[in-house]
């Protein structure tokens, strides 16, 4: 953008040289300022077509050549000149820090330019002569630009200097959330990860001293809890770890064949039986999303439901649907759960946030769903009351 501000500058410069020009029959610089008015046009086409550098490197090459060619055959009063400083300074605006050497070459090319039309008598156009009141004309133009040409590149510099104190800002405390998040993960982990050993461990001493048969089946039962149990926390680390380490991948992915699968993996726990499962989506309807993030995050929602089922209902059942709103796809997945208190609708998104003590999940998944739908750019939304069931909203952008 100031690259394209500052060709727009140049430009009214070479149209007010060419307004004077024009009506006092002195044509011979016209045809400098027409090529340099189409080249510097041409820089602001390589712009709007995002070819940057490009745009850049026309810019401060057609500025001092044609700055060179106008200032050696006039006088110095014009004050042309100060056009030499104010493309030293863009130079090292506009070009980034990756091309600092590019910006080092572009101003020692100015000094020198500014060498030759200063000491050397020398011109390639005929030399021009003004009176004082044209003198002052040119003067007045060439600083009513010079001084806002300064100004736009100075500002970019102050503008990037600041965009990175923001992000140094917002880099800080993004460590400083990843450290607090670690330190009270490594400790979690380490709690959860020992706890259903420990069990299995005391299961084990007490299955080797029982003689009645009913009461090993009874501890073997107990022990593959503890192990599912286990099972699901390393899966959810696993989910975890992906989910920060990997790149959003967006494909195409048909939503009602992606429940199926997950609900298909889910069916044949003894917490599914009594559950009537309903998938409302359409069969032709997809979306360009991370399919493995999606399945993670829906995978999810779904066990909770089924994991969470309220045992005094009848009717017990998981909906999933979807509606689009303000270019938002929304997917709901809703059942008629045990439910949760509304004080704790804000905490359940939180890293090892059980509501309470009987809970049977690691405290993780819903955490992953949130960090796993903030990748996707998306949302979610909590509706519940406890005995009422659950509602969660998923907001993704199409």
């Amino acid at each position: 953008m100031v690259s394209g501000k500052l060709a727009l500058l140049y430009i009214l410069v070479c149209l007010g040289y060419i307004a004077y020009d024009l009506p006092t029959g002195n044509l011979s610089e016209v045809p400098v300022l027409g090529a340099t008015i189409l080249l510097l046009a041409l820089t602001i086409c390589y712009h709007r077509h995002g070819d940057h550098k490009t745009g850049h490197y026309c810019l401060l090459t057609t500025v001092n050549c044609a700055l060179y060619l106008v200032a050696s055959s006039e006088s110095p009063n014009s004050s042309a000149l100060i056009f030499f400083l104010v493309n030293t300074i863009a130079a090292f605006a506009i070009l980034s820090y990756q091309q600092r050497l590019h910006a080092i070459l572009f101003a020692v090319f100015t000094y020198t330019l500014f060498v030759l039309s200063y000491f050397v008598d020398y011109s390639l156009l005929p030399e021009r002569r003004y009176d004082e009141e044209t003198l002052v004309y040119f003067m007045i133009l060439n600083f009513s630009a010079a001084l806002p040409a300064a100004i736009l590149s100075v500002n970019l510099l102050v503008a990037l200097n600041r965009h990175s104190a923001l992000k140094l800002v917002e880099n800080t405390d993004l460590l400083m959330k990843t450290n607090a998040e670690l330190d009270r993960f490594v400790y979690s982990t380490s709690h959860d990860l020992r706890a259903p050993l420990s069990s299995v461990m005391g299961l084990i001493n007490i299955t080797e001293k029982s003689r009645e048969p009913e009461e090993v089946v009874k501890y073997l039962g107990m022990m593959r809890d503890r192990v599912m149990s286990l099972d699901r926390f390393i899966r959810d680390i696993t989910d975890y770890s992906r989910n920060n380490r990997l790149e959003v991948k967006r494909e195409k992915v048909y939503l009602r064949c992606l429940i199926d699968d997950i609900w298909e993996s889910l069916k044949f726990s003894s917490e599914a039986e009594t559950i009537q499962f309903r998938n409302d989506i359409p069969e032709q309807l997809f979306i360009h999303v991370d399919r493995g993030r999606l399945q993670v995050v829906l995978g999810n929602l779904i066990s909770n439901a089924m994991r969470y089922q309220d045992s005094n209902k009848n009717d017990p059942f998981i909906l999933v649907e979807h509606y689009i709103t303000d270019n938002i796809f929304c997917l709901k997945v809703a059942d008629n759960g045990q439910g949760i208190p509304k004080e704790y609708h804000t905490k359940v998104f939180d890293m090892f946030f059980r509501a309470n003590e009987k809970s049977k999940g690691s405290g993780l998944g819903l955490y992953i769903v949130k960090e796993a739908i903030m990748k996707l750019s998306g949302s979610i939304h909590l509706d519940s009351e406890p005995t009422a069931g659950s509602t969660f909203t998923i907001r993704l952008p199409l």
